[in-house]
């Protein structure tokens, strides 16, 4: 069940009460890649929250239970949740309006010599009043009434929002399709479930391979790694992380989470996976960047000019997601609780000035009629899902297979190796094995990369390993599991986008053992898509 609900500024306010340094302006408003001021909706759980706590607590019911309800709490495991909490998006600027901003000035007065503190001139950006901004909330459908009721009340009386609010910025007036707190109860009864896309009663064993498109309407935050409070994120998105936002998906509809754990799907990409053999010259010559593979050519500079690792990024990192933990009590923020995200644009540009939404492919396979193709599917995806992050539309539709075969590509690649370094291969073929998505390592350590990789695809001892032409990255793999409840131990992994290069001769005796390769994959967890490879992927950018 969605809400959408417009929040309009009676007075002048800041999105966010951290300020910049090295700027003109000390505290600047939060904005989107876009330029777009936004308020997060983690802000607006916070103070959301806070206000539910405060009426639950002026009315002496139980709030304990309350919040842990509709606001969540440590842990998401899939087999005992209910799928209660509330999902809060950013508050946006509405797109009928012209942003409207300004500045003040402000300087630090000395309280014991009453004069002013030197150097301690500073001035913010605010929005000013009348701007309007419109988010949502979702909620379950069979959300108790209530509490629903409760918790609009409460929405109703949020009064201030941003930073700054004791100095008088932030007052605002909330509405829920126009209405105030007045037609409360007739908001309840007009509102409407949304329509069940997912056909729960004809769930089967038969797999189905699609390709699947997806596009985001919210930043979002991939994981890579934890240092402390700070999050590291990656600029990819894996095959588990679809895997795990479509069973969530499913179980949220009311079918077995048993039925659907064999489900699979692939990393989604934009075209293709950024290679690591791909490097580009460091300087421009005439005008344009010369790009080499040196998985085909063991060359170092073009015309003099040093070559440099060149990778095309599925994301690009937007900014950062700040904040504190407050004290209940004190109303201040607890030592060493300050949180620091990284997030991910959903945007990328488009020309010049324009900006458009970002859109991955990739492939699943799900249970026979279990969804409709062409529908459009939200799920949710990374960290801080209930807080304005990570929301995305995902469709279906048939899988078609389109690379072409296996000799073929080989035989395209070699062809483009250049003549004196064919003649040194002795008549030798060579042929890379390209990760398409990180392999998981059953190893407890990385000892020898080109030995472990022939022992888990098999290779004999007619693949000779070409150090020079290969370009292997090594990563671990830290992660939660959300059916478990528990943090999975740390794994080794190759990463995607690694080459291994290997000199055969008579490669086409070993066309069953590679065709296999490409089919099953490498390594462990396979089903989440870890582990998919490719031999002799087009190069360059097509």
């Amino acid at each position: 069940m969605k809400i959408n609900y417009t929040v309009k500024l009676l007075l002048p306010a800041i999105t966010a009460s951290l300020g910049t340094i090295g700027k003109d302006i000390d505290v600047e408003i939060k904005r989107d890649k876009q330029g777009n001021p936004f308020f997060s909706g983690k802000h607006i759980k916070g103070i959301l929250r806070e206000r539910v706590l405060q009426f639950k607590n002026a009315l002496n019911e139980e709030a304990s239970s309350f919040i842990k309800k509709y606001f969540g709490e440590e842990g998401n495991y899939l087999e005992k949740n209910d799928f209660s909490k509330i999902i809060f998006s950013n508050l946006t600027l509405k797109k009928d309006k012209e942003e409207k901003t300004g500045n003040r000035h402000g300087i630090r007065i000395d309280r014991r010599t009453r004069t002013t503190i030197p150097q301690s001139l500073f001035n913010y950006e605010f929005l000013r009043e009348n701007n309007e901004f419109e988010g949502e909330l979702v909620f379950k459908d069979d959300i108790n009434k209530e509490d629903l009721k409760f918790i609009l009340a409460s929405l109703f009386h949020l009064n201030f929002i941003g930073g700054f609010k004791s100095r008088g910025l932030g007052k605002v007036e909330v509405l829920i399709d126009g209405k105030d707190i007045n037609d409360l109860e007739k908001i309840i009864n007009n509102l409407k479930k949304e329509d069940k896309k997912i056909n729960k009663d004809k769930i089967n064993n038969d797999l189905i391979k699609y390709s699947y498109t997806l596009t985001f309407d919210e930043p979002l935050i991939l994981k890579a790694r934890e240092l402390g409070n700070y999050v590291e994120v990656k600029k990819y998105l894996q095959g588990s992380t679809i895997r795990g936002a479509l069973i969530e998906l499913f179980v949220k509809n009311g079918i077995e989470l048993d039925k659907i754990l064999k489900i699979t799907a692939s990393d989604a990409i934009k075209d293709k996976v950024s290679l690591a053999s791909l490097f580009k010259t460091k300087y421009q010559i005439n005008g344009e960047d010369k790009k080499i593979d040196k998985a085909q050519t063991t060359i170092i500079e073009v015309d003099g000019v040093k070559l440099e690792r060149y990778s095309k990024q599925d994301f690009s990192i937007v900014g950062n997601e700040v904040s504190v933990k407050i004290n209940s009590k004190t109303k201040s923020a607890e030592s060493g609780m300050l949180f620091n995200s990284e997030y991910l644009s959903s945007y990328e540009k488009d020309g010049d000035k324009n900006f458009k939404k970002i859109e991955l492919i990739g492939d699943v396979e799900l249970p026979k009629d279990l969804i409709n193709k062409n529908q459009v599917y939200t799920i949710y995806l990374g960290k801080l899902k209930t807080k304005g992050f990570g929301k995305a539309k995902i469709t279906f539709k048939d899988y078609v297979e389109t690379k072409e075969d296996i000799v073929s590509r080989i035989d395209k690649f070699n062809k483009d190796i250049p003549k004196d370094e064919k003649e040194a291969l002795n008549n030798k073929t060579l042929i890379t094995f390209d990760l398409q998505s990180d392999m998981v390592l059953p190893f407890n350590d990385i000892y020898n990369a080109q030995e472990q990789f022939k022992i888990l695809a098999n290779l004999s001892d007619k693949f000779e390993f070409s150090y020079n032409r290969s370009f292997v990255n090594t990563a671990k793999l830290e992660g939660y599991n959300i059916i478990n409840n528990i943090r999975k131990i740390d794994e080794l992994v190759f990463s995607r986008g690694s080459v291994f290069t290997f000199e055969v001769e008579n490669y086409k005796e070993e066309l069953e053992l590679l065709k296999k390769i490409e089919e099953k994959g490498l390594g462990l967890r396979k089903n989440e898509g870890f582990g998919r490879v490719k031999i002799c992927s087009s190069r360059g950018d097509n």
